[in-house]
């Protein structure tokens, strides 16, 4: 038999996480009495349509073989949280189901992140993958040359492509010989000094030996 009078309510229950299963009964209460529970039912909650995908950070420089970790984060809150990542050009940089970019070689790529409920909402980020200096030479490895005169040097940067090729030349000892920030050394007196081309990339380095010896003495005025 169905009680008389018995009205039916709507009632919202708010702060549910999504994607949980919460089972709810209902008893009535009148003054400082409560029925009995009725049946209980088990209800599972959806995840919220997705709006829009971030990618934390957005821009990123990596150097070729350096990886990073991007991050998705899908709004509202109440969305599912899941997304599908993809590379403009994995040729230049890789990235893995969770977010992990590689980066192969010279360039700029767009990294994507893609709602896995929504394929339209999607954001992304970008990646700048730049040749680092791998080691630097130095040309020639030695010379000898007379007091008060000069010696052009060399600097080549490994590989072709590295982004920075600046370099800094350096003398062990400066009353033997100098060199200028183009790599050109100028004699002093007698003696023995290194020369040393650092990279500003990876502080790379690399020697050439100087050796001064004295200019050749003149003929005596009238000698044969």
């Amino acid at each position: 038999m169905v009680a008389e009078g018995i009205k039916e309510k709507k009632h919202t229950v708010t702060g549910l996480t999504p994607n949980t299963e919460y089972t709810f009964a209902v008893s009535e209460v009148i003054g400082d009495k409560e029925s009995e529970k009725s049946e209980s039912i088990t209800v599972k909650t959806k995840y919220s349509a997705p709006v829009s995908v971030d990618i934390t950070p957005k821009t990123n420089n990596l150097n070729v073989g350096g990886t990073k970790n991007l991050t998705a984060k899908v709004s509202p809150d109440t969305a599912k949280q899941t997304v599908t990542w993809s590379s403009s050009d994995d040729k230049i940089a890789t990235i893995d189901t969770n977010g992990k970019v590689a980066a192969v070689s010279k360039g700029q790529v767009t990294i994507t992140a893609t709602s896995t409920d929504k394929g339209d909402v999607k954001g992304t980020a970008t990646v700048n993958v730049k040749q680092s200096v791998t080691g630097v030479t130095i040309s020639p490895k030695s010379a000898e040359i007379e007091v008060g005169s000069t010696q052009q040097l060399t600097a080549t940067i490994a590989p072709d492509n590295a982004d920075n090729k600046k370099v800094t030349y350096s003398t062990s000892d400066d009353t033997i010989a100098v060199v200028n920030s183009s790599g050109l050394v100028t004699s002093k007196k007698e003696g023995q000094a290194t020369i040393t081309v650092t990279t500003e990339d990876g502080n790379k380095t690399d020697t050439a030996a100087i050796t001064v010896v004295p200019k050749p003495e003149p003929d005596p005025e009238g000698g044969a």
